[in-house]
């Protein structure tokens, strides 16, 4: 009797779940949204731009594949732009499957605000996706057919997951953009993205940062200060660090970031805001431009100049944005946390040191060939 009894449980549990599964002639009539782009025309209307794949049964060989579509609307609202698409589309759109929201740098440069309601209230909107600005024009990145992958949304949380380059890529998630978005004074940063022309194919690039304050882009940071400002606010995970050799002085060596964590500290003394960024890295050694007799010496000679670069390239980029009273770096928060007090200009009285604890673990060993 007991045993009946779980096997009708479990049969129930499975037509509960599946109920909202499709079948194959479900989609085949569905096209699933990987991209939303939003724009803004010459006239203010606001463009959307989908990219699409669309599931194709070859009944022949009775196999599934894909094709990848797009499509543009336009409309007063971001509504209306959907609706317009609509218009001629005669498949259902699902959103489940959305990978990236992508602003241009005209529409984020005018405000991004008309876009946010959208993804907030329709079902289908996931707010996991990654959100990017990108720097160019809409046409050409809804174009598509790139090397490593032909759908943008894709390909672009591929490069951001990336171990190799995740040092040096600034990641934001939806969610977490419209959380930092309630209070317009805050400087929010979100990942940018261009196209690189290569010998075969243009392909998306991560290029930095966009940074927004009340919805409007107000400023970029290059992508060579992107590993300094990760290691700022905690989301170095992995990727590289290029330090002098100690015996060369003119080559490098390249250390694998293992994993990093920062500790930040604040107090308000002497009329200054204080704050510690503790960063604790541990590495490991993966390429000499130049033999190298490595030994304990070496190693500790690796770790200060690993510590010292880590030291000025932090120092300059909060230099400069601190420069620009633009508080990418969540100083602010840190205040409040402290204090209990709000105060939106902290920045600029904000003094900033760097303690980096670089710990080489291991060196990959070399292989003696004469």
């Amino acid at each position: 009797m007991r045993k009946k009894i779980t096997v009708l449980c479990s049969i129930l549990m499975c037509t509960i779940i599946l109920t909202g599964c499709f079948n194959y002639r479900d989609i085949d009539k569905i096209l699933f949204v990987t991209t939303v782009v939003f724009d803004v025309d010459d006239d203010k209307n606001i463009v959307t731009y989908l990219e699409v794949f669309q599931p194709v049964k070859n009944l022949g060989k009775s196999q599934q594949g894909e094709k990848r579509l797009t499509f543009k609307g336009t409309g007063k609202t971001a509504f209306e732009s959907l609706n317009d698409i609509n218009l001629h589309c005669s498949y259902e759109l699902n959103f489940t499957q959305v990978k990236a929201y992508i602003f241009t740098e005209k529409a984020a440069r005018k405000g991004i605000k008309p876009f946010i309601d959208l993804a907030r209230r329709r079902i289908q909107f996931y707010l996991r996706p990654y959100v990017a600005t990108f720097i160019g024009n809409a046409n050409e990145l809804m174009k598509g057919g790139f090397k490593e992958n032909e759908y943008v949304g894709f390909l672009l949380s591929e490069l951001i997951i990336n171990t190799g380059t995740s040092s040096r890529a600034i990641e934001l998630q939806y969610n977490d953009f419209l959380n930092r978005r309630i209070d317009p004074n805050r400087d929010v940063v979100m990942t940018a993205i261009d196209l690189e022309a290569t010998q075969n194919k243009n392909s998306v690039e991560l290029n930095g940062g966009a940074i927004f304050k009340n919805d409007k882009l107000v400023d970029k940071i290059d992508k060579s200060e992107a590993e300094s400002y990760n290691f700022m606010i905690g989301k170095v995970k992995s990727g590289s660090m290029e330090v002098l050799d100690p015996e060369t002085k003119n080559d490098f060596v390249s250390l694998w970031i293992l994993n990093s964590k920062t500790k930040t500290k604040g107090k308000y003394y002497n009329g200054k805001f204080h704050v510690r960024k503790i960063i604790n890295v541990r590495a490991r050694l993966v390429e000499s431009q130049s033999f190298m007799n490595y030994n304990t010496g070496i190693q500790k000679t690796l770790e200060e100049n690993a510590e010292k670069n880590i030291i000025n390239n932090c120092n300059r980029v909060f230099n400069k944005y601190k420069d620009k009273n633009e508080d990418i770096f969540n100083v602010r928060d840190v205040y409040e946390n402290e204090y209990k007090v709000s105060k939106p200009d902290i920045i600029k009285d904000t003094v900033i040191e760097i303690e980096p604890h670089v710990e080489i673990q291991q060196s990959g060993k070399a292989s003696n060939f004469k």
